[in-house]
């Protein structure tokens, strides 16, 4: 149904305003704490604290030694995956010289797995996925902060950090063991090396306890030096705490589309967030893009999906270009303006975002845009006279 395509479409574009935020652990001070990843000149490291927001408030997170959490999200730009971390300081108001452990690595799939883009523009939906996790046994209790951070997939190349009040229960522990976990991976920000998108990101030292969710041709394996292509990070030392799972049960299915190879947003803080067609003999990842609803008010509810076994490169084509290193005739690159400018080439397009042409982007199966540069997106059925729907960043 093409009006079905269209609303995927126009969801894909806004979902800039869905990013994020952990649920679970508890936040500080969740009704303060924004959806958008960290300020990429690093101001507000660690965990977004800064204008005004602070390491105080929320619901304090009392875990006991050894005892089995979960880590959990709400918002539905999910950026086709990536890579989490689940840290503590006992730093009780974290600062940039807080030194936070890793006690858990999910590599690939978080916080989605098998999504090409990202799952709708709701920023308040339950994420359907959630990672399991184990508080070390042997760690010293006390008053602490948890932390979780997402290197995303694709898109900008971004940081995202939330953090909240812990409290450890138990005996036994040792901060020895503590000062032997893993440091946290802060990349993207604050001059730091930044991930090549489009990968699915292991660790140089995840830890004993992952989660790995990657596909084979395409990783990278990163490091605080940075990410390098390929799975050079070993077998690791450990087995790994489960496989995570769907968080209760979503709506009936909707309506099947075709989906958009890409997604994309600009305008408000995380930018253009685009997802590269992959490459390969293997099964492609479901897109979330792809569970359209039936009509232009319905909104998108993924369903978790076992990850596939294909052995593709996901890696794209880059950008496009006039000399015609691009897929589609027309499409731009380098410098643009005015922001959030769309470049329209028929069956696909492309925006200005960050001062930067994105790379093309497929719009889904059946419908087209008016060629051209505009300030906003005119969607029709492919073939048919411009229905007058139109998407403004």
């Amino acid at each position: 149904m093409v009006y079905s395509k269209i609303a995927v479409t126009a969801g894909l574009i806004a979902a800039v305003k869905a990013h994020m935020v952990m649920t679970s652990p508890s936040p500080f001070d969740p009704s303060s704490l924004t959806n958008s990843p960290l300020d990429a000149s690093g101001s507000d490291y660690p965990c977004k604290i800064g204008n005004g927001y602070t390491a105080t408030g929320g619901e304090t997170n009392t875990y006991e030694l050894g005892s089995q959490q979960t880590l959990a999200f709400k918002g539905s730009a999910v950026h086709g995956g990536g890579s989490c971390q689940v840290a503590i300081t006992y730093d009780q108001a974290p600062t940039k010289d807080s030194v936070f452990k890793v006690i858990h690595s999910i590599e690939g799939g978080c916080p989605a797995k098998d999504t090409s883009g990202n799952l709708g523009d709701n920023a308040n939906m339950e994420d359907p996925y959630t990672y399991p996790y184990k508080i070390p046994s042997d760690i010293p209790s006390g008053k602490a902060t948890i932390a979780w951070t997402w290197l995303n997939k694709v898109g900008n190349r971004e940081f995202y950090m939330n953090c909240g009040p812990l409290e450890l229960t138990g005996s036994g522990g040792d901060k020895s063991n503590f000062d032997k976990l893993p440091d946290l991976v802060v990349l993207n920000i604050d001059g730091k090396p930044s991930t090549i998108e489009s990968m699915d990101y292991k660790f140089k030292d995840p830890g004993s306890s992952v989660e790995d969710n990657t596909k084979p041709g395409q990783v990278a394996t990163c490091g605080n030096d940075g990410c390098t292509q390929g799975d050079t990070a070993g077998s690791g030392s450990g087995s790994g705490s489960g496989s995570g799972s769907g968080a209760g049960s979503p709506p009936a299915s909707p309506a099947t589309t075709s989906a958009p190879a890409a997604t994309s947003a600009a305008g408000g803080a995380g930018g253009v967030f685009i997802t590269q067609p992959g490459s390969g003999s293997g099964a492609a990842p479901t897109s979330a893009a792809a569970e359209a609803p039936t009509s232009a008010a319905a909104e998108p509810t993924p369903t978790p999906s076992t990850p596939s076994t294909g052995s593709g490169s996901g890696s794209g084509s880059g950008s496009g270009s006039p000399s015609g290193s691009g897929s589609s005739a027309g499409a731009m690159s380098g410098a643009c303006n005015p922001e959030g400018t769309f470049n329209c080439m028929g069956s696909s397009y492309q925006q200005c975002a960050s001062g930067q042409w994105s790379v093309s982007m497929p719009l889904a199966a059946g419908t087209s845009c008016a060629a051209g540069q505009s300030a906003t997106l005119n969607l029709a059925a492919a073939g048919k006279k411009r229905s007058g729907r139109s998407f403004r960043a």
